[in-house]
């Protein structure tokens, strides 16, 4: 099991955050080559390995959302628990990855599919039509061990941008930047219920209350990660107090500014009263229903963006909070547009299902089902099939992913591969 270890190493020590893992798709393609499986890739990226006559097929992404210092993953393993210093793991989806090479060393009859771009709205999966072998599809891609994900959120990003007029800083005497920083962070989806405050959010609120307008705005890591940070700077004609304790104000010169925003009033509004978080809970699931993150304000060739992840379990549920997110934008003078859209995957126990419970139940012995309010590639892969796919995902105990406390247990790694292994071993001949 210690390979699987070895295997997350050689990983990590490749680039691969998403829209930039032409290096870690050859890395596969080698690796897979030298085991004598047989590689096929499509126009997107994904890599499908095929090996003798398979019935099942294990499935992870193979990019990564990269958040700090990610070009020099330094790993730290301490008390069973891995983690990285100074950046995100890659856990999510590189653990995955790694049982898949230690059970490609393994076994002669299997079939494993990486795929490309999870990270930025499910790419790979959405343009996936390599047939598959396998009857059944298992994704190693859940963060909970012991609990078996037999459905997820759907998604969609709403992005709203506007054009920046400016005016001149005449009647302003004092210029200062606020700097929401060093909060916590965390993944939009599993931690969205977890009271994580957002950055942006804190720093929207601040400026709602205050008389400023704006020079300039920033914040955000990925539309897919609550913020970590927000900066803004803006000019008052008063000394600026501010009462809460996680912003930092610093005054600047203010013969350095000449123009602010004209909309100032409209991009603070947004952000004051942007819903944040959970919209809606599912008492049958008991996780959240719908929700959305503002994960990101850019400011490029003059014009601002919000960037925004709304998920839902169902998609009418989904396409209202779309919906209802491009109105109030647009109401405050945004252009708004959707991109992204995929479909929430409907929990299902089917045959596969209850064979995973089965040997779950060998090590965990509840072992239940569930779904997640997060996206699983699994709806999107088994809709693309000409044949009937049953799917199920499952995975090793990755907490606070999309983020720099990102960390993994090594029990549950080891525990989640020796599963892996019995249900190759159940579809034998």
């Amino acid at each position: 099991m210690e390979q699987i270890v070895e295997h997350f190493r050689a990983i990590t020590a490749i680039p691969r955050c998403s829209y930039h893992t032409t290096q870690m798709k050859e890395a596969i393609k080698a690796f897979a080559q030298t085991h004598d499986f047989v590689v096929l890739e499509d126009a997107i990226g994904n890599i499908l390995c095929q090996k003798g006559s398979p019935q099942v097929c294990l499935q992870a992404h193979y990019d990564m959302v990269c958040i700090g210092d990610t070009q020099n993953i330094e790993i730290v393993i301490e008390k069973g628990i891995i983690r990285a210093k100074n950046s995100t793991l890659g856990a999510d989806n590189g653990m995955g990855m790694a049982m898949m090479f230690w059970a490609m060393e393994h076994n002669e009859n299997l079939e494993c599919l990486f795929t490309v771009d999870e990270e930025v709205g499910l790419i790979g999966a959405m343009q996936f039509t390599m047939p598959l072998k396998s009857a059944c599809l298992l994704n190693l891609d859940a963060e909970e061990e012991g609990e078996i994900y037999i459905g997820c959120a759907g998604g969609v990003d709403v992005i709203a941008s506007l054009s920046l007029q400016y005016e001149p800083l005449e009647d302003f005497a004092y210029v200062y930047e606020i700097h929401a920083f060093d909060f916590l962070g965390g993944h939009s989806g599993v931690d969205i219920d977890k009271k994580i405050p957002s950055a942006i959010k804190a720093l929207g609120y601040e400026l709602l209350n205050q008389d400023v307008v704006l020079i300039a705005l920033e914040g955000g890591e990925r539309r897919n990660a609550i913020p970590k940070s927000a900066t803004a700077i803006v000019a008052s004609k008063t000394p600026l107090h501010v009462n809460d304790s996680r912003l930092h104000v610093k005054p600047l010169e203010r013969s350095n500014y000449t123009h602010f925003i004209a909309a100032s009033n409209a991009i603070m509004k947004a952000l004051g009263a942007f819903a944040q978080g959970v919209r809606e809970w599912d008492r049958v699931l008991d996780i959240p229903s719908m929700s959305i993150n503002l994960g990101v304000i850019s400011n490029s060739n003059g014009v601002l963006r919000l960037d925004c992840a709304a998920r839902a379990m169902d998609d009418e549920n989904l396409a209202i909070l779309a919906g209802e997110t491009e109105a109030f934008f647009k109401a405050l003078g945004f252009d708004v547009t959707q991109e992204g859209w995929h479909g929430a995957w409907k929990p299902e126990v089917t045959p596969f299902a209850l064979r995973v419970q089965e040997a779950m139940q060998s090590i965990y012995a509840h072992a239940p089902f569930k779904a997640i309010h997060a996206g699983l590639e699994c709806g999107e892969l088994i809709a693309r099939q000409p044949q009937k796919i049953e799917a199920v995902s499952i995975g090793p105990t990755i907490r606070y992913p999309h983020s720099l406390r990102e960390e993994c247990d090594l029990v549950s790694v080891y525990n989640t591969a020796s599963i892996v292994q019995k249900i190759i071993n159940t579809y034998k001949d």
